[in-house]
């Protein structure tokens, strides 16, 4: 999702764009009007992804994101959905002539595919700057003899992340800087879906308050966060609203509190809007949607991943808080929402964040800065 606005650009502009993936990537890719062709599917490429999410869930991938198991287990595991999409990415490139190889750095197989196809490479954020992922990238080459021993970076970076934050999952540039890098107003899409009109018509009295553990069961267990997060606010007048990522919530108190709403996917940009305050993951896309929108936010981050690094970037701005997912005690649940609704530090940082990302590069500027480089 984070590539889909240059994406939906780079065809207003008059070029061709294919997005080349796989499994529920695949439906929103098509959901936003892009062309989208399978890699990997036949290999079950998601399969690993799957059981880093589960290894995540157990405690076996480390505590802080750049440790030594984290690393590892990430390496390895993205590593291998990489192996197995590389010679579907190969082929797709050769056969319909691609110019250009547009990926988010944890998927290292796409440099590869570039320097294969002799296409350029572009490196596009989606949170923290980070290089092309080394630790799947060197799995990838030890694991096929026929690919070289190393890669240099791709020519282009684009950097979504907003200037004022400090990075706190900066890792070394071991093969090198792009050539070119430019910085791009966050494009802030969630997905598409149908609206309900409750969403435009909030109460001027209750503030609202959105929580959401993004779309795998590893982070909601079976709704456990959620039943927590709620019964922590039971007597804080507020309306509640879920966004459950279609995952399996069977552990949600019963009956609901009347102040409570469950939705599989709304657009969250949208929804920011109309809302005053959110509780979340800490992944890269609700992050930075929720500093566009300008309201503050509290992080329930799962140790061994990038949430924890980008909720560390969110406190250090003073745009939000954070909380411990494997103690989620209801005192401090309750104290970090009522501190996001009523501290004015903390909402007048996370407006300055979003006049700050308003300001950055348009998505339409990048784009034709970005053809130029591809043309030359």
């Amino acid at each position: 999702m984070p590539l889909v606005p240059l994406a939906q650009q780079l065809q207003l502009d008059g070029h061709s764009v294919l997005f080349a993936t796989t499994g529920p990537a695949s439906e929103a890719a098509r959901r936003a009007g892009v062309g989208t062709v399978d890699a990997g599917g036949r290999l079950d490429a998601r399969a690993p992804y799957d059981r880093l999410l589960q290894t995540l869930a157990d405690g076996n991938a480390g505590k802080e994101t750049l440790d030594e198991d984290a690393l590892t287990v990430h390496g390895r595991l993205f590593g291998e959905v990489g192996l197995r999409m590389l010679d579907d990415l190969v082929d797709i490139g050769r056969h319909w002539g691609a110019d250009a190889v547009v990926y988010p750095g944890i998927h290292s197989a796409a440099l590869v595919a570039a320097r294969q196809l002799g296409a350029t490479a572009v490196l596009h954020g989606y949170g923290s700057p980070l290089p092309t992922f080394t630790p799947a990238l060197d799995h990838i080459l030890r694991e096929r003899s026929d690919l070289p021993d190393s890669l240099s970076e791709a020519q282009v970076e684009i950097d979504v992340f907003p200037p004022s934050l400090v990075n706190h999952a900066e890792m070394p540039w071991d093969n090198g800087r792009p050539e070119h890098r430019f910085t791009m107003r966050y494009g802030s899409y969630n997905g598409a879906s149908d609206v309900p009109m409750w969403v435009l018509e909030k109460s001027s009295t209750s503030p609202r308050i959105v929580l959401t553990c993004g779309s795998t069961d590893a982070l909601a267990r079976r709704g456990e966060t959620y039943r927590r997060i709620i019964e922590a606010l039971d007597g804080t007048d507020c309306e509640i609203v879920v966004l459950s990522g279609g995952v399996k919530l069977d552990r949600l108190p019963e009956p609901l509190p009347a102040n409570v709403r469950v939705e599989q996917w709304l657009p969250l940009s949208l929804l920011l809007e109309h809302s005053d305050a959110i509780l979340h993951h800490g992944g890269s896309g609700t992050v930075l949607t929720s500093l566009a929108a300008g309201i503050p936010q509290v992080g329930i981050p799962m140790p061994g991943t990038v949430n924890m690094s980008n909720m560390q970037s969110v406190v250090a701005r003073r745009a939000g808080t954070t909380v411990d997912l494997d103690d989620l005690d209801s005192t401090d649940l309750a104290d970090a929402v009522r501190t996001a609704l009523a501290d004015p530090a903390l909402r007048g940082a996370a407006e300055n964040v979003r006049d700050e990302m308003a300001a950055m590069p348009s998505t339409h500027a990048v784009a034709a800065q970005l053809s130029e480089v591809i043309q030359a």
